[in-house]
């Protein structure tokens, strides 16, 4: 995958990421989605749309959004089953 970004100089760059960099960056979100499951508030009156989005999955599927076990096991189930396009 080519990538094209403006680094820290005016000078647009472009550098190429391979299959192993695409999977390793697939799995730090898995786990960084789970942080946010994990220690995330989703009991404000307002909330992002991450937070939302969460609520809402859990509203539909009976989970308890603010009970963290429930919610966490709810979300790291998913997570297990998603495999890694990049691999």
């Amino acid at each position: 995958m080519k990538i094209a970004f403006n680094g820290h100089s005016p000078t647009e760059r472009e550098t190429e990421l391979t299959q192993e960099e695409l999977a390793l960056i697939f799995e730090v979100m898995k786990q960084k989605f789970l942080d946010h499951i994990e220690y995330g508030k989703f009991n404000y009156s307002y909330q992002t749309h991450d937070q939302l989005a969460v609520t809402k999955l859990c509203d539909d599927h009976q989970v308890d959004v603010d009970y963290e076990k429930d919610r966490v096991a709810f979300f790291m189930a998913i997570v297990d089953q998603m495999e890694n396009p990049y691999k």
